[in-house]
């Protein structure tokens, strides 16, 4: 079996898909083994559920990513608990060049990749972009290696999806969550399988014209949604 540690920033919805599909009867049985459970926030509602979910609560921990020695932290965890890769699922922080350079990752991603490209702005931003294209373009759900720049990693799996143009980005969210959960698992099981086969992130923009329009969307749904942080 392939040992992975999940990271968690939030809610942990994907995680616990995941730990679900590594026990008797799952899609990863006998696959992949989830040794570890690190979260960036204490208050991470991942936390518990995943200790519902019978999750050992001796191997969930919590780093701190403000305390600026993110990297010695997770080293620190990543030598004790020697995975063959991590699992970034929901994960906030910008993992360090020094963890890349030492264990293997894995990316949950959707949409748009690049700093603040996360949550339900990479919907909003996908959702901009076709409106001013004048052109429904299905949203790419992938699950890619974890590369030293914020969502570079080539993909190892794919899913594209419709976006209806009635819906919301929270309504999309909301229905696209379950498939989420599916990529993440399937990206997962054909690395466990050996049969997976590396492709460049997928790209919506066309061309150098779409690729403007793009950022202009990404702009804006930075600012309709405001990081907390």
């Amino acid at each position: 079996m392939l040992k992975f540690i999940n990271l968690i920033s939030g809610s942990g919805s994907t995680n616990l898909a995941v730990l679900e599909a590594e026990k008797q009867g799952g899609k990863l049985y006998g696959l992949t083994k989830t040794v570890a459970i690190i979260s960036s926030d204490p208050k991470a509602k991942g936390i518990e559920s995943s200790k519902k979910a019978g999750f050992p609560g001796k191997n969930i921990f919590v780093v701190f990513p403000q305390k600026g020695d993110l990297a010695k932290q997770l080293l620190k965890l990543f030598n004790k608990h020697k995975p063959d890769y991590f699992h970034q699922l929901g994960w906030l922080p910008f993992t360090p060049s020094e963890v890349i350079k030492s264990y293997q990752g894995l990316n949950q991603h959707m949409g748009p990749g690049g700093k603040w490209m996360y949550g339900v702005r990479r919907i909003y931003a996908h959702i901009v972009f076709c409106q001013r294209l004048g052109e429904w373009r299905k949203i790419p759900i992938f699950c890619q290696l974890v590369a030293p720049e914020y969502d570079k990693g080539n993909v190892i799996y794919v899913r594209y999806e419709e976006i209806k143009p009635d819906e919301t980005p929270e309504e999309v969210a909301e229905r696209l969550l379950v498939i989420e959960h599916q990529v993440q698992i399937e990206g997962r099981y054909r690395l466990a399988k050996g049969i997976f086969k590396e492709e460049p992130v997928p790209k919506i923009a066309k061309n150098p014209e779409e690729e403007r329009i793009l950022l202009e969307a990404m702009k804006q749904a930075r600012n309709k949604y405001p990081p907390e942080d």
